[in-house]
């Protein structure tokens, strides 16, 4: 079990400096035993917009983006938050200074999308081309077929703000740097990941904090 531990961790290393080729390399398995007291996560829950670049851990990552919209129900294929009639909308981007990433919570794995550094197409805010990882939220309106048009724009922004706190107590809980941040290049980011029938939502920099 070690070694198998220890492999698939060296795959999410690779994959994260940009020296693994593969399509889709597993990520580590979720520990998602948090290191601190949901009540003091929540005292020290905050928006912090002063990033270092020091490269976040495997195990932070994968401990963030299942946290962030993992499957906690595997039998039932449910998620660590919830959604409206459990559509589930949501692609869950990962940019990093090696590429764009495509988060497959089935499968706890990041899927390639782009090669390149595209952190600093988020936004005007020049925070983005400094943390080592954005994660880009997308409602895919394809997962929402019996939503009106009104419920889904309502429906998707009550969604993403369950992904958005989970994402600021896992850096809660690694006294990481975050912020949830809606003034994003919207219509670039649509082009650039592909997004036909849907939005762009949020993006949230993380990294630990500039000293």
């Amino acid at each position: 079990m070690k070694n198998k531990v220890r492999s698939i961790l060296m795959l999410s290393i690779l994959l994260i400096s940009g020296i693994a080729s593969q399509a889709q390399v597993r990520l580590a398995p979720p520990r998602p035993e948090m290191t601190k007291p949901f009540g003091l996560l929540t005292k020290e829950r905050q928006t912090i917009r002063d990033f270092s670049d020091k490269e976040l851990s495997p195990e932070m990552i994968s401990n963030i983006l299942w946290a962030a919209y993992g499957i906690n129900r595997p039998t039932e294929g449910r998620r660590t938050v919830p959604s409206a009639r459990n559509a589930q909308e949501f692609d869950i981007y990962v940019f990093t200074q090696k590429g764009v990433f495509l988060y497959n919570g089935e499968k706890h794995a990041l899927e390639t999308v782009l090669k390149e550094d595209h952190r600093k197409d988020i936004s005007i805010q020049s925070f983005f081309g400094v943390a080592p990882m954005s994660i880009v939220i997308v409602a895919n309106y394809d997962r929402m077929e019996k939503f009106s048009d009104e419920d889904r724009e309502f429906y998707s922004a009550v969604d993403a703000g369950y992904v958005s706190q989970q994402i600021y107590l896992m850096a809660a809980n690694y006294h990481l740097a975050t912020v949830a941040c809606g003034a994003i290049n919207r219509n670039d980011l649509a082009k650039l990941l592909h997004v036909k029938n849907g939005k762009v939502i949020l993006a949230h920099p993380i990294g630990y904090i500039k000293e």
